[in-house]
């Protein structure tokens, strides 16, 4: 075998496992970067999971400005009012939707911890919130649906007629 035709040959496997070794360093970077957008997503499911709640019973009145609804914390962790405040009512009908920020001036919420147990002043898993949306405007006989979406977005919803 001619001289010329071994360095050649040892030249192609020099730069096939020079271009073997990039490849496996591209696809072993892109494989830690789905690692770790996956370990986000996770994280973010985890801490979505970890807040919930569920409307026990709502209750309006034709022609009444306001709607009650007593809320219950089925999440694993408990919620600072101030982080209470931070969520968000929608009472919807088929002609129209109230969006209210939490306040004292309609249209808006208020709430009132119902049964702090411990006295922290903080909405804890098992406790109740009674909330008032205050709409300043009289509610039409109509069906409704009242959601209220937690300062992450997990959140909880009925239906109520009036």
């Amino acid at each position: 075998m001619p001289v010329g035709s071994i360095i050649s040959e040892i030249t192609l496997a020099v730069v096939a496992s020079i271009a073997a070794a990039a490849l496996a360093g591209v696809y072993l970077t892109s494989l830690g970067q789905a690692s770790d957008l996956q370990r986000i997503q996770v994280m973010q499911l985890r801490e979505e999971m970890s807040y919930g709640c569920k409307v026990i019973y709502a209750h309006g009145r034709e022609w009444d400005t306001e709607v009650k609804a007593w809320v219950k914390n089925t999440g694993l962790k408990d919620i600072p009012g101030v982080l209470v405040e931070r969520s968000e009512v929608i009472l919807a009908s088929r002609d129209r939707i109230h969006y209210l920020l939490h306040g004292s001036t309609p249209p808006s919420w208020t709430y009132t911890l119902r049964n702090d147990a411990d006295q922290d002043g903080r909405w804890d898993p098992g406790e109740t919130l009674e909330i008032t949306l205050k709409l300043g405007e009289p509610l039409p006989r109509d069906d409704y649906i009242l959601k209220l979406s937690l300062f992450n977005g997990a959140g909880c919803s009925t239906r109520l007629s009036t």
